[in-house]
């Protein structure tokens, strides 16, 4: 009994769901699947393939070990929604960061080269302003994504 509870525990450390990711006021950074308290202002959400919980495949562990995404979003965007199932629906785990503040959308553009545009995407290095199907599939292929979870182990 106790070797299954064991194998239990193992296999739900390696599962990945969505996670919120928050820093307190004392400056200690939380990760929890649980959203945080209403008095946290800035916080990231991560997700896991399909948004659900189970087993990593290895190749999108590699590349996404190797090519992090981070997805960036706004409040009342459509669009961001459509990236967001994209992918999810590719089983693609992600980070993503909402873009609220003044000084959030500065630093978006900043960082897209004078692009604030949301959505916006980071696969590794590469970055994109705007969210073009296409395109993203082609960033992910690129980065070693696969297009198919089935028969990945």
């Amino acid at each position: 009994m106790r070797s299954l509870i064991l194998a239990a525990l193992l296999l739900s450390s390696v599962a990945q769901a969505q996670t919120y990711v928050w820093t307190d006021e004392s400056g200690r950074k939380h990760y929890s699947d649980l959203p945080p308290p209403p008095s946290v202002q800035h916080q990231q959400r991560r997700f896991g393939p399909n948004g659900a919980t189970q087993a990593v495949p290895y190749r999108v562990r590699e590349a996404a070990r190797s090519h992090p995404v981070t997805l960036y979003t706004g409040e009342s965007c459509p669009l961001c929604e459509n990236a967001r199932k994209m992918l999810s629906a590719r089983g693609v785990p992600f980070t993503e960061k909402k873009v609220a503040t003044r000084e959030e959308f500065d630093a978006l553009t900043e960082r897209f080269n004078g692009n604030g545009m949301v959505p916006s995407i980071e696969v590794g290095r590469e970055k994109y302003s705007g969210f073009t199907d296409e395109r993203w599939h082609a960033m992910l292929d690129d980065a070693g994504y696969p297009r198919d979870l089935k028969g990945l182990q």
